[in-house]
């Protein structure tokens, strides 16, 4: 028992430093990554940010094993934790200035999760609306980089353009190309390093909170929604302390928005579509109305385009709360 526990917290301990080191490699190329490739910093961030295949394959395999509380109770407990605990966190480390631009794709990640929030009000989901789900996030993402390429050519002056090509033309391009493919090579190396650390790091966190909780005799759907979604989301939480030291949270809640459609798209759609998926009780009256009310404070707070120091400790005290709300009934 006792050597369970001490593996348990060094897997912790592991998970939580690649997550940091993961999470500010990520947040330093991200930017310039993005210029590289003719996109928004914000657009790319979410898409990246919102993508956390630890989220997807902890669902995936517990709908294999016909655990479907658990792989139900992540996606959900997974929202919750981003929206009030990692947001929250950001906060209070560092107020949260959102600008405008954030309003649109907080919009279209609400729009686009309205579908599966009802499906579980149903009770059940099943494989044939897990392929819409999983089609609706690909056109989601696609509508992002659309729009995002969309924006940027409304904004970029024709006579950058025209320099670059003056620039080649006068016989420089064997010296700048390669140089250009260089910095992108480092860029999309780092951005993908800090995603890699990332993603082991949430999944050690994960397997050393299941090994500390095996004692707890929590519920299938409770374990997801808690320790099991504190684990997968502890990658926006790292990203959360990030954005706040380096000033980047626009990033962050974009992709806490993306985050969050991208759970109920593609997490639970893959989920349903390994397994059918049914949806207890205690999902539909606790934990999915305090996730559609997280949901909807993180859209005022995007409006308000500020969220203060004590605004996060309230998102934070709220995340607490509900730990009390959901264990208690599931024990």
């Amino acid at each position: 028992m006792w050597l369970n526990a001490v593996l348990g917290i060094g897997l912790v301990v592991a998970g939580v430093v690649l997550l940091v080191r993961g999470a500010d490699w990520f947040m330093d190329s991200v930017a310039d990554l993005a210029r590289e490739f003719g996109m928004s910093a914000l657009v790319l961030g979410i898409l990246l940010a919102s993508l956390e295949p630890e989220e997807m394959l902890t669902a995936a395999i517990a709908s294999f094993r016909g655990n479907a509380g658990l792989a139900v109770g992540n996606v959900v407990g997974s929202n919750i934790v981003i929206t009030t605990f990692a947001l929250g966190l950001s906060a209070l480390i560092s107020p949260v200035v959102i600008g405008f631009t954030i309003r649109r794709q907080a919009i279209v990640a609400t729009l686009v999760s309205i579908v599966p929030i009802g499906l579980m009000y149903t009770g059940s989901v099943g494989r044939a609306a897990g392929l819409v789900m999983l089609a609706a996030f690909v056109g989601y993402s696609v509508f992002l980089v659309w729009r995002s390429k969309a924006d940027l050519d409304m904004h970029t002056p024709i006579s950058s353009t025209s320099s670059e090509i003056e620039t080649d033309e006068r016989g420089d391009e064997s010296r700048i190309r390669p140089q250009r493919m260089s910095a992108k090579m480092r860029l999309t190396l780092l951005t993908l390093a800090g995603l890699i650390a990332m993603t082991l790091g949430g999944w050690l966190l994960v397997e050393g909170a299941l090994k500390l909780a095996d004692t707890f005799g929590l519920a299938e759907g409770v374990m997801g929604a808690t320790i099991v979604s504190m684990g997968t989301g502890a990658e926006m939480i790292a990203l959360g302390i990030s954005a706040a030291r380096k000033r980047r949270t626009d990033i962050l809640v974009g992709g806490i928005a993306g985050s969050f459609a991208y759970n109920l798209l593609a997490t639970l759609g893959l989920a349903a579509v390994i397994h059918p998926l049914t949806i207890d009780m205690t999902m539909r009256q606790i934990a999915l109305p305090i996730m559609i009310v997280a949901h909807i404070v993180l859209l005022i707070l995007v409006w308000r385009g500020k969220i203060e120091r004590w605004v996060g400790g309230l998102l934070i005290v709220g995340y607490f709360a509900y730990l009390v709300v959901i264990v208690l009934p599931g024990r």
